[in-house]
């Protein structure tokens, strides 16, 4: 995985998302799939089946970019970074709504920007020169 700092980060975030999502289905046995209201893993962020698994498929896909190549770490840091700010100013305006079907809390927002801003900045500010070569 070289010197990439897109691949290095992308690893890094990817990697605690495929955590996060395993170790969410720990704590939401009982709880609906699109619960508004889910379980609270270590005792700070709310979860339920679907963002379980929502927190798989993107900490998956940051880790196959990451051991891909360059350009694909970087174009997918940026593109989830996106979504995550997104998801992030979304998920303000969700909490204790009706269509909080990722179940969002506090911190769960708190997260998601702070896993926006790290994959924006690698993604935007480094490796500027990404090739499709594996490097």
């Amino acid at each position: 995985m070289t010197r990439s700092p897109n691949r290095i980060f992308g690893a890094i975030v990817g990697a605690f998302f495929v955590l996060l999502g395993l170790l969410g289905f720990l704590v939401t046995t009982g709880v609906e799939f699109f619960a508004t209201e889910g379980a609270l893993l270590a005792d700070v962020f709310s979860v339920n089946g679907f963002h379980n698994v929502v927190h798989i498929i993107v900490g998956a896909a940051l880790l196959l970019a990451a051991l891909s190549n360059r350009a694909a770490a970087r174009a997918l840091n940026s593109a989830l970074g996106f979504a995550l700010l997104v998801l992030g100013f979304a998920g303000l305006m969700l909490v204790g709504s009706a269509y909080n079907v990722l179940a969002l809390n506090a911190a769960d927002n708190a997260l998601h920007f702070g896993a926006a801003v790290i994959l924006l900045l690698v993604g935007i500010g480094a490796d500027k020169r990404a090739t499709g070569v594996s490097a």
